[in-house]
């Protein structure tokens, strides 16, 4: 990847590191890409055996006849999800399953709306489904487990000598508690570090567009002469998070970090944290080439925004058909590189639990495994609507149907698969206290937004002393 990287979207990665031309505009009149034997018969007697004697004959009693093997009872295990993001997938792969494994039935328990909200309510409620679908990025496993709703898998990950090098090292440890295995992954991705740009924007006002050297202080330079006084066009849609999982992703792009490795201390005070925070409230607010207050998805897909930073590749969807309806071409990078080179990013995965009240935990498993299969992960990764996050899995990924997308540009398919080699890690606080967290930090970047509180040493370092005595919560 460190090619792709080097030497930009016009370029294609190979496997084995090595990039060959590619073009990497798509939108308006732009073309998409593609679109052992049986066993062996026992041996014969070597000799007959002698005929039995009249007497013998008379008094020997019939063998009894075998009863007949009880057929395994039907079960149905309900699968508790969000209706819209996975829709596609559960179509294409549940008839599968069912055909497979004609003594399970598979019920669809899908929700709207707020899916973590959902699955307290359910567990309250005592109607949680067998398998669940969770979000370690909301440290959802571990609260679930901590509050006995859900199992380990130690045990049946044992039993059937699951492999767990099938899945990202990332997406496996998103899913550890104190050693244990408690989730294994349905889908997941290198979160924010995917790059938009309109290339009709950059063209009509004769600025160079990205490529995979831009630094972020090309990208401000080149947010400057793009952005109009009048507010027609900004030069770039992008936002200062105001939850830790977006913001670990972003604060990386200058070498900062969040949290420590161990997720127990506050790393907001450091420099590299202050130069983060100082680059977005000087594009907010004093170059004014960003708009704090709106939706930074819609500007860029309505062709109002030269740039779109902060978001995922999944913006594809909504990006590819606005291209062709608003009449521009856009193309794609990875991050663009901060001060030290590094380009951010947070590996994001989702999950699949066990419930812990399941009365068919075996046959659940079954369907848990399913789910997390690479077959699964490459149905998730080729919908054309939802969610396109791909099962966190490398042979997903690698996978040719994935790549060669029948709807989306190879190119951003590629730089999603490459995306996973920056290395970047999945973390959450480490008391797991989400929550309460996300809610102080929220509270104090908002501030920011609203030209409320410029992030000075001292006003970071309050953040960071507030968000310390959550850390110190126990778990």
């Amino acid at each position: 990847m460190s090619e792709l990287i080097e030497r930009g979207v016009g370029s294609r990665l190979t496997r084995r590191g090595s990039l060959s031309s590619l073009v990497a505009v798509f939108g308006g009149s732009a073309v998409l890409a593609a679109c052992g034997g049986e066993s062996a018969p026992a041996a014969a007697p070597t000799a007959a055996k002698a005929a039995p004697t009249a007497a013998a004959a008379a008094t020997t009693a019939p063998a009894p006849t075998a009863a007949p093997t009880a057929a395994p009872k039907p079960v149905t295990i309900k699968v508790t999800a969000r209706t819209v993001s996975e829709a596609e997938m559960w179509d294409v792969r549940i008839p599968v399953f069912q055909k497979e494994n004609p003594g399970i039935t598979v019920e669809k328990d899908l929700n709207d709306g707020d899916i973590i909200a959902k699955i307290t309510t359910l567990i309250a409620a005592g109607s949680i489904g067998d398998v669940v679908h969770t979000h370690p990025s909301q440290a959802q496993p571990q609260r679930l487990y901590l509050a006995k709703s859900m199992k380990d898998l130690d045990a049946l990950i044992a039993r059937d000598k699951v492999d767990l090098k099938q899945w990202y090292p990332a997406a496996i440890d998103a899913g550890r508690l104190d050693g244990k295995v408690i989730s294994l992954p349905f889908k997941g991705k290198m979160a924010a570090v995917a790059f938009f740009y309109n290339k009709t924007l950059f063209d009509q006002a004769g600025v160079k567009v990205p490529d995979a050297n831009t630094t972020m202080a090309d990208v401000m330079e080149a947010a400057v002469k793009l952005t109009k006084p009048d507010g027609s066009q900004w030069g770039i849609a992008t936002t200062l998070p105001k939850d830790s999982r977006t913001l670990t992703g972003t604060l990386r792009r200058w070498n900062a970090e969040l949290l420590d490795k161990e997720a127990k201390k506050g790393m907001l005070a450091s420099t590299e944290a202050g130069a983060a925070f100082a680059w977005f409230y000087d594009a907010f607010h004093k170059r004014k080439v960003a708009d704090p207050k709106a939706d930074i998805q819609k500007l860029f897909v309505e062709g109002k925004a030269a740039m779109l930073m902060n978001l995922d590749f999944n913006v594809k969807t909504a990006i590819q058909p606005a291209a062709k309806q608003f009449g521009y071409e856009y193309s794609a990078i990875l991050a663009p590189k901060g001060p030290t080179g590094r380009r951010g990013g947070i590996w994001v995965p989702d999950a699949l639990q066990l419930s812990a009240t399941s009365p068919n935990p075996d046959q659940a498993w079954k369907v848990l495994q399913f789910l997390a299969s690479k077959d699964t992960g490459l149905a998730l990764a080729m919908q054309k609507t939802g969610s396109t996050t791909p099962g966190a899995r490398p042979d997903v990924y690698n996978d040719p149907k994935f790549v060669n997308h029948e709807v989306f540009p190879k190119i951003l398919q590629e730089l999603d698969r490459d995306a996973n080699e920056l290395g970047e890690t999945y973390q959450v606080p480490g008391n797991y206290k989400i929550t309460e967290f996300n809610k102080a930090l929220g509270d104090a970047v908002n501030k920011v937004w609203e030209n409320q509180g410029e992030p000075t040493p001292s006003y970071l370092k309050a953040l960071n002393d507030e968000l310390q005595n959550i850390l110190d919560l126990p778990r």
